[in-house]
């Protein structure tokens, strides 16, 4: 085998093995991001659900305390502040998973973009290589097969020693 040859088999190896390496990294980064917006999604529904239980809850509670706290002005007047407060609150809270449901979704989606960014430069690497390294290779290697031709034909008078090994040689133990 040629130096060439070798070097050329050494190169697309280890190009090889970088983008075998590289799709692998790719793969774990992709399950990932899927673990983490199932998680995301996940306590979001939970803490959805939670509140929607409080919510009820509180609903429930203030029915009952209503009839009660018509006989006391200021006491029911408290009660309305808290109501608009806590309401205000669980409107931020869910205003606040939205935005971050919107993020994740976005950073997702980012992370997609990234990966088919990588992906393509990979390939056009990988091209490029291919194009601007193994061709040149293989037609200076014609080349000096062509060179090669004409010195033998060249010297064709000559005897050019055998490169075959003798039997004898073969047999050697």
């Amino acid at each position: 085998m040629s130096t060439e040859t070798v070097l050329t088999v050494c190169v697309t190896g280890i190009a090889a093995l970088a983008l075998l390496l590289q799709g692998i990294a790719l793969w774990g980064i992709r399950n990932s991001l899927r673990t983490v917006s199932a998680r995301v999604d996940t306590v979001s529904a939970d803490l959805q659900k939670k509140l929607g239980a409080l919510s009820e809850e509180f609903g429930e509670l203030l029915a009952i305390v209503k009839p009660l706290a018509q006989d006391f002005g200021k006491v029911e007047q408290r009660i309305t502040a808290t109501t608009e407060i806590i309401h205000k609150r669980v409107i931020a809270v869910d205003s606040f998973l939205e935005k971050s449901m919107k993020t994740a979704r976005l950073d997702v989606s980012r992370i997609q973009e990234l990966v088919d960014t990588v992906s393509g430069s990979v390939a056009e690497t990988f091209e490029t290589v291919q194009k601007n390294v193994l061709a040149p290779v293989t037609e200076f290697g014609a080349i000096v097969r062509g060179v090669k031709a004409g010195v033998d034909l060249f010297f064709r008078g000559r005897k050019a020693p055998s490169r075959r090994p003798h039997q004898d040689e073969e047999m050697f133990i």
